[in-house]
């Protein structure tokens, strides 16, 4: 089964996290297909917009795959993980074409940096997110405290990330993480519509305001802001606090 399934579809190529027993979280096999995916559509010519979400109800992606990670002991030992997916979001944040977290369901800890990675969020009601990483004794290390920054703003990029809490999507939605909520009854269907009218443009089009808009970024100074968020939390990974809070969660 592969962990990662790509469609196209109406001009958008949608890219599903098909792990759903793992609650779509991450591990190595997305990550090299995600890459791989993302580069495809970037260089796809009947390519206008790129969705990501996750298979199932229950989660848009639930961070990385602590049971997958587990032998990862030392900050030498974390780095290079934290690296590989911080470089797919890196591709993500750059990309070309516009990019949309679509959050089927909960987007926790590195499912709350991948949301944030991309351009819009729509989310069904009744699920929840956050940046819930400080609970297991890490920051984020995908580079989602430098995305939350650029979207949101410091002070509430700061709030959601030094509270750790989970927030309804009507919460998010008055923090500005969210660009449109859906209801549960035919979420899908109106998801498709919400995004269809965000996007309505030839690709040419939605690629040159993309364009403008990375071209108001500091590119140099953003990636040496991940990079030091990546090498922070791969000294974090070390503690005995995070190692602790992880064999609890797997002990469950």
């Amino acid at each position: 089964m592969k962990s990662l399934l790509y469609e196209k579809r109406n001009g958008a190529a949608i890219l599903t996290i098909n792990r759903p027993k793992q609650r779509n979280a991450i591990n190595y096999d997305v990550m090299d297909e995600f890459s791989h995916a993302i580069k495809a559509a970037e260089e796809d010519q009947s390519i206008s917009y790129i969705i990501i979400t996750g298979t199932g109800e229950q989660a848009f992606c639930g961070g990385g795959d602590l049971a997958s990670f587990h032998h990862l002991r030392t900050k030498e030992d974390a780095y290079p993980m934290l690296r590989k997916m911080g470089d797919v979001l890196e591709q993500v944040f750059f990309c070309k074409k516009p990019t949309v977290a679509l959050l089927n369901g909960h987007a926790v800890g590195g499912g709350c940096e991948l949301a944030v990675a991309c351009d819009y969020r729509i989310a069904r009601s009744g699920i929840t997110m956050g940046f819930i990483q400080g609970s297991i004794g890490i920051t984020t290390g995908w580079g989602g405290t430098v995305y939350a920054m650029e979207r949101l703003g410091s002070t509430k990029a700061m709030e959601m990330l030094m509270s750790g809490k989970r927030y309804t999507p009507e919460e998010a939605s008055g923090l500005g993480f969210l660009t449109y909520i859906v209801q549960e009854d035919r979420w899908e269907e109106d998801a498709e519509k919400v995004t269809q009218t965000l996007l309505p443009h030839s690709s040419t089009i939605l690629q040159t305001y993309k364009k403008h808009w990375l071209d108001s970024l500091d590119r140099s100074l953003i990636t040496e802001r991940i990079e030091r968020e990546i090498t922070s939390c791969s000294e974090l990974w070390e503690s005995e606090e995070y190692h602790s809070a992880v064999e609890r969660f797997l002990n469950k």
